[in-house]
């Protein structure tokens, strides 16, 4: 894996080492068991995209406070900053780890939602994993390997194979993530519902209402409500929640932050109001909440 720690962090970040291969290609794609590599006992973030095809053995990880549990076959996505703790791995695991940074796609697409498009990436509201048959993953294994080769004895032109190898996977990934879980696929033409989601990736701290993404956006409530039923079939305020409650769980989890500091820090201006709103999302107070799962 292409990565350094700061090890000075609560929460470690790992970063991705651009010139790995001699050039600042962005991607990368290993196998576990021929990597070298250890899987932290520790949370941490990346500050990259990872698609982990995993192709034996078993085990668990928490994704932003949601455990998946994983088997061959099991697909993984992972976006920048999620937090990510693997729990439990058997001693036969094994997988390959796709990473790549957004700017390897963006740039050469000339499209800033284009990482936005796919929804196993940036769909809060459905899993961040998939379970796929055999054919399937045989043809994901054979492309991480097409891709291996590729940037083990690099070319001129290898830059443009890489990115179509990689635009191929994340488009049949995404097809089978939709199909899986009964979505829409009007995301991927649907540039106002990408934008929604990249402006609750910076915003959210900042403004917590369907009215104030509705002015960003420059569109009324209503038409914001339909654009965010149409692409992830639920009204812009669930999908504003959803974002809103990750990162509260973020901070219970994973920083000293006490509940009033993290009201603030959410911008939130009453601290009562803060733990009504997590309380009735989650059925448990925040400082409940931080006790149970920080054991």
């Amino acid at each position: 894996m292409p990565v350094q720690d700061d090890s000075d962090l609560k929460i470690k970040t790992r970063h991705f080492l651009r010139r790995k291969y001699g050039k600042d290609l962005l991607i990368d794609c290993s196998l576990y068991s021929q990597s070298n590599s250890i899987l932290p006992e520790y949370p941490f973030t990346t500050d990259f995209y990872s698609t982990v095809i995993v192709t034996g053995g078993s085990g668990s990880i928490v994704i932003d406070g949601s455990e998946i549990h994983f088997s061959r076959g099991t697909l993984l996505f992972i976006q920048p900053n999620q937090i990510r703790h693997w729990r439990t791995v058997s001693p036969d695991f094994d997988a390959f780890f796709l990473v790549f940074e957004n700017e390897f796609t963006e740039t050469f697409f000339q499209d800033s939602f284009f990482i936005y498009r796919f929804q196993f990436f940036h769909n809060n509201a459905a899993p961040s994993s998939l379970k796929c048959g055999q054919e399937f993953t045989g043809t994901l294994v054979n492309l991480c390997r097409e891709i291996s080769i590729e940037l083990a004895e690099l070319q001129d032109d290898s830059h443009h194979l890489l990115r179509a190898v990689l635009y191929y996977m994340l488009i049949r990934i995404n097809r089978e993530y939709i199909v899986q879980n009964g979505l829409s696929a009007f995301l991927f033409q649907d540039n106002p519902g990408i934008r929604l989601k990249k402006l609750l990736e910076v915003e959210i701290k900042n403004y917590k209402k369907v009215e104030d993404y509705a002015r960003l956006m420059k569109v009324s409530r209503s038409h914001l409500n339909h654009i965010s039923k149409k692409a992830f079939g639920l009204p812009a305020s669930a999908i504003i929640k959803q974002r809103i409650l990750i990162e509260i769980k973020r901070e219970l989890l994973f920083t000293h932050r006490s509940v009033k500091e993290i009201c603030f820090h959410m911008n939130y201006s009453d601290v009562s109001n803060f733990v009504r709103f997590f309380k009735k999302q989650t059925g448990m107070n925040p400082g409940e909440y931080r006790l149970k799962y920080t054991k």
